[in-house]
């Protein structure tokens, strides 16, 4: 069994667990790390296999959510779309019929509508009502938040109506950006992975050929990861050393780069500024001004600076990243550094005027990033020192706080915690 299987196989234990201890519970939330539901969600895609020997169904639905009124039906035509193209090729001629109007009057919804379809399904075919039915919902994007908390409720209610204890709902959430915080039903459970140990299984499994320099500086990266999510920067340090001079020998330009970062960010934990500095320095020679690495090490060279106290030099950095990031796209660094450059503006003699109008170009390339990458910026944290500086009766502060609860939800200002890159900009 290879080191994935093997966590997947965790994962089935840890969720079948879950599933027993609350037998009568619609709706789980599975909370991690990123990698952590991502590994979720490929377990979930395993069930689909033919490598699966599971006997509920997993279905997993990834549409975008626009509106409450049409979610559900965009799940529906995608299991229609397939079960037709079934029906098709045994030639049963089967019809699954599933139109629910008389149900329209009774939900502000159509969560109503998947739910019955399911259960018209499990009529058609009875050897379903022995079955789990599990279905992910994944939005790749949320348009309304407020809006999908309460087709989720609604859902819930609609499956308990039915007296139906075998459809699940699951959704998965960062641990600590979550998108969902309303909803008051549901049974959390925490994902816990060693991505580090298992990434180094998985390079051990992979690359057994010793010779192999790109095999082997992986293997020091991953080691040296392991070192430092421990604290243990000296033992970290001398292998990405050794990480350094692998990728030099074999001109592998962006693993040099990205192990001096690595190398700089722990060297400077530790208090040795010069050094840390040369490291920085050597990796923007060698990235180069035009990548996406290099946006990366600007911005990272601009907060170390910060925290030197080197101000000037240090907005140097960050408008250095946004232009690279603006050229190549990446709304998630020019926001960061645009809000951090609007930190910086902010004094006693010059007053807020200029940082407000960085503050505000924040929010506005924060709105054309996805939902999730905005609840992991300092979205939420820009906009609550800007209805500070508005005042929370002022017209410009009421329209702020609507558009930040039609994003985020109505305790969006629980989300504005203090970003933990520079903290205090201006101390």
């Amino acid at each position: 069994m290879n080191p994935i299987q093997l966590e997947l196989f965790k994962i089935d234990k840890q969720w079948l667990q879950v599933v027993r201890k609350h037998p009568t519970e619609t709706l789980f939330f599975c909370l991690g790390e990123r990698h952590e539901v991502n590994l979720f969600e490929a377990y979930f895609k395993y069930q689909l296999t033919e490598e699966s020997r599971t006997d509920d169904i997993y279905l997993l639905h990834y549409q975008g959510f626009q509106n409450k009124n049409d979610y559900g039906r965009s799940l529906v035509k995608e299991w229609k779309e397939i079960f037709d193209l079934w029906q098709k090729d045994t030639g049963k001629g089967i019809i699954w019929d599933v139109e629910s109007a008389e149900y329209a009057k009774e939900y502000k919804t159509d969560a109503y509508v998947p739910v019955m379809a399911l259960i018209r399904l499990c009529d058609l075919y009875p050897e379903l009502k022995l079955k789990k039915i599990y279905i992910q919902l994944a939005p790749t994007v949320i348009d309304d938040v407020i809006g999908l908390s309460e087709w989720i409720n609604e859902c819930c209610k609609c499956v308990k109506a039915a007296n139906n204890q075998n459809i699940k709902l699951v959704y998965t959430e960062h641990h600590t950006h979550r998108t969902l915080k309303k909803i008051k039903q549901g049974i959390d459970f925490r994902l816990n992975i060693d991505v580090s140990r298992l990434m180094q299984n998985a390079a051990a499994h992979t690359n057994r050929e010793k010779s192999n320099p790109e095999a082997d500086y992986q293997q020091q990266i991953l080691t040296a990861s392991n070192y430092l999510s421990k604290g243990k920067h000296e033992q970290a340090n001398a292998v990405l050393e050794r990480a350094i001079v692998i990728a030099q020998k074999q001109g592998l330009h962006e693993a040099v780069v990205a192990a001096r970062i690595m190398l700089a960010q722990s060297l400077a934990v530790k208090n040795k500024k010069n050094e840390a500095r040369q490291q920085y320095e050597m990796a923007l020679v060698r990235a180069g001004e035009h990548s996406q690495l290099s946006a990366h090490i600007h911005m990272s060279y601009g907060s170390f600076l910060l925290a030197q106290a080197g101000k000037e030099e240090a907005k140097k950095y960050f408008e250095k990243a946004i232009k690279i990031a603006e050229m190549l796209g990446n709304d998630f660094i020019a926001m960061e550094c645009t809000r951090l450059l609007g930190q910086l503006s902010e004094s006693k003699i010059t007053g807020s005027a200029k940082a407000m109008a960085y503050y505000v170009k924040c929010l506005e390339i924060a709105k054309k990033m996805p939902i999730e990458k905005r609840r992991q910026s300092s979205m939420a944290y820009t906009a609550f020192i800007m209805l500070k500086k508005y005042g929370a009766d002022s017209p410009e502060g009421k329209k702020l706080d609507m558009d930040m609860q039609r994003d985020y939800g109505e305790d969006w200002k629980s989300m504005a915690e203090v970003p933990k890159n520079h903290a205090n900009p201006l101390s």
